[in-house]
């Protein structure tokens, strides 16, 4: 049962509330109406939540179906008020005057009640006049067994030697409550706050105290408990240290805060558990059933969670460093903004977990299956890495705190998983079966992708800059806008591919698979076709190749006349012959190029590296050949003097020959 609480906000001074009310205003949460005079306005359906209106005058009133969720109404004057169906959970009408209000319908659950003066006159349902009675000292010998107390505010109640059977508390407040020798017998408790209640010579056989906090609860020796709740009583009060728990049955336990540090707890039951902020430092809890527990902010550093059933559990900011999770089961578990470095997850079965915002640094994910986990903004699925060592870091420049992974996986099954706008950059998916997964905005920059599966996957618009895509299936795959520069895809297969507006600049086509149905840019179709031998009796004159990946490609004799290859990479590539007169080749690497009787007339070489090209022969304007000349001293001055310099051909100082800084006479 959830009950509202009283959040200390600042309150907020709201003016003239009958005249912001009649122009269509009804949200005055966290109003200051400290000692206000209400009287007879109506104020139907207005939320007052978390609203200070102690000691206000609020005669006659109408305040039906009103929310008044956890605000302060103590000695507040409420005599004729009209409360039908107003939610007053968590509310303070501790002193309050209802005499003669109409309550009927109206939610007290968790309200406090203490010394609230009804009449005869008062209607109220029968079952918050009852909690009203006890409160107040009223209920003394009544028989309150199968009693509705579900929600009620008894802290400090007097309920000594009280007939409470089989009674509904669930989610009842009764904090330092008396029930000294009360009958509890098969009382519901789920839920109750216990904390500091004397429960001397109580009877609580076959009671059910799920999740109930029995923190500072007194018992005594003749307190008659389930053997359950008792030793849940010994560990949060601190008298459990050392005892073996292995195989113990802790189910629906409240166990929050508690200290089980270094304790074995092998094979234990914990199903529903709640164990929020436990400490559970180097316990040992292999094999143990924790489905659908709470350990948000457990501490939970070295622990042996092996072979663990952890499905459906919060784990959200818990932390797991050095833990042992091999083999454990985390389906659909909430790992939010937990720490899991070093944490060893081998095995681990992370299918449907979120992991938004976890730090996986040096984490060990060696045949992990994280099908369809949320590891990001939305869903980062990255499901079963088998041979995998998964490590995370925060990246500053993220601010969506997504995760970096740092990944070595093979065989892995990623199909059909959401990876929008994950940062996967040096991610290493090889083999990985990623087919119709999202990765649209994803960042693969550098990322490990050989063999892999991505058949019909959306990458539109991913990074994938210098990423490794040798062998991977991109067939009927979506690759629009995305970024490709320097990535290598040697035998890539990408029939039907969508790549438009994708940029290829210095990709790696060789032996790439391409159908009529690929749709690629013309220039990077024509690329494909020079790289793989397609266009070998082709007149290139004109062409553009700014940006073209031609490592090693046989150009021998091709006419070139005009083309542009601005940028391009042309290492070791075979020009022997070829027709290169009025191309502009600026930027361009020719590094072991073989340019042998090759025309360069009238072409454009600044900045172009030539390291190592062979240009015997070669027809160059006079200017390159001075500039030459002086990178060939330059590269003996290298070997002479030790040091290294990339040769590049920088542009002349001047269009006249004779004025060239090597020509004669300067």
């Amino acid at each position: 049962m959830q009950v509202a609480k009283t959040y200390q906000v600042p309150l907020r001074p709201v003016g003239d509330i009958r005249e912001r009310y009649r122009a269509g205003e009804r949200d005055f949460r966290w109003a200051d109406l400290r000692r206000a005079n209400l009287s007879g306005l109506n104020l139907r359906g207005v939320d007052l939540s978390g609203a200070s209106l102690s000691r206000a005058r609020l005669g006659q009133v109408n305040l039906s179906h009103a929310s008044l969720v956890g605000a302060n109404l103590s000695q507040a004057d409420l005599s004729g008020a009209d409360l039908r169906g107003a939610d007053l959970s968590g509310a303070n009408l501790m002193g309050a005057n209802l005499i003669g209000a109409n309550l009927r319908g109206a939610n007290l659950a968790d309200a406090n009640l203490k010394w609230v003066v009804i009449s005869r006159e008062t209607q109220i349902d029968r079952k918050w006049q009852l909690i009203w009675e006890i409160v107040n000292g009223h209920a003394q010998g009544k028989n309150l067994a199968q009693a509705d107390l579900s929600g009620a505010n008894l802290d400090w109640a007097d309920l000594s030697g009280a007939n409470l059977a089989q009674a509904d508390l669930r989610g009842a407040r009764l904090a330092g409550a008396n029930l000294r020798e009360a009958n509890l017998r098969g009382t519901d408790l789920r839920w109750a706050n216990l904390e500091g209640a004397d429960l001397r010579q109580a009877d609580l056989d076959a009671a059910c105290l799920h999740l109930a906090s029995l923190r500072g609860a007194i018992l005594s020796p003749q307190t008659q408990i389930d053997r359950k709740w008792q030793l849940i009583w010994e560990i949060v009060n601190g008298h459990a240290q050392g005892k073996n728990l292995a195989q113990a049955d802790l189910s629906g336990a409240n166990l929050s805060w508690a200290n089980l540090s270094g304790l074995n707890l092998t094979g234990v039951n914990l199903v529903g558990a709640d164990l929020r902020g436990a400490n559970l430092c180097g316990a040992d809890l292999k094999w143990a059933e924790l489905s659908k527990a709470n350990l948000s902010q457990a501490d939970l550093r070295g622990a042996n969670l092996n072979q663990a059933d952890l499905s459906g559990a919060d784990l959200s900011a818990a932390n797991l460093s050095g833990a042992s999770l091999i083999k454990t089961e985390l389906a659909k578990a909430k790992l939010v903004g937990a720490k899991l470095t070093q944490a060893k997850l081998i095995g681990a079965r992370l299918r449907r977990a979120k992991l938004n915002g976890a730090d996986l640094r040096g984490a060990s994910l060696i045949g992990a299956d994280l099908g369809e986990a949320k590891l990001g903004k939305t869903s980062l699925n990255l499901p079963i890495l088998r041979g995998a060592v998964i490590s995370a870091e925060d990246s500053p420049e993220s601010r969506w705190g997504l995760i970096i992974l740092h990944a070595c996986a093979h065989s892995q099954e990623l199909s059909r998983t959401d990876l929008r706008e994950a940062d996967l950059r040096k991610a290493n998916l090889s083999q990985a079966d990623l087919r119709g997964v999202r990765l649209s905005g994803a960042n693969l920059s550098r990322a490990y992708l050989i063999g892999a599966d991505l058949s019909e996957a959306n990458l539109g618009g991913a990074n994938l800059k210098r990423a490794k895509l040798g062998g991977a299936n991109l067939t009927q795959a979506d690759l629009s806008g995305t970024q490709l520069s320097r990535a290598y895809l040697g035998r890539a297969n990408l029939s039907g591919a969508d790549l438009r507006g994708a940029n290829l600049e210095l990709a790696n086509l060789q032996r790439v698979i391409l159908s009529p149905e690929t749709q690629i840019e013309a220039k990077w179709r024509l690329v494909w076709e020079i790289v793989n031998g397609h266009a070998s009796k082709r007149n290139l004159s004109g062409a553009d190749l700014s940006g073209a990946n031609l490592n090693w490609t046989n150009l021998s004799g091709a006419k070139l006349v005009g083309a542009n290859l601005r940028g391009a990479s042309l290492v070791g590539t075979g020009l022997r012959g070829a027709d290169l007169s009025r191309a502009n080749l600026s930027g361009s690497n020719l590094s072991w190029a073989d340019l042998s009787y090759t025309s360069l007339e009238g072409s454009n070489l600044d900045h172009a590296k030539v390291g190592g090209a062979n240009l015997q022969g070669a027809r160059l304007d006079f200017q390159w050949k001075l500039t030459w000349l002086s990178l060939w001293f330059k590269s003996l001055a290298s070997v002479w003097f030790g040091y290294r310099d990339v040769p590049r051909l920088l542009p002349p100082a001047t269009s006249d020959p004779h004025r060239h800084p090597l020509a004669k006479g300067n």
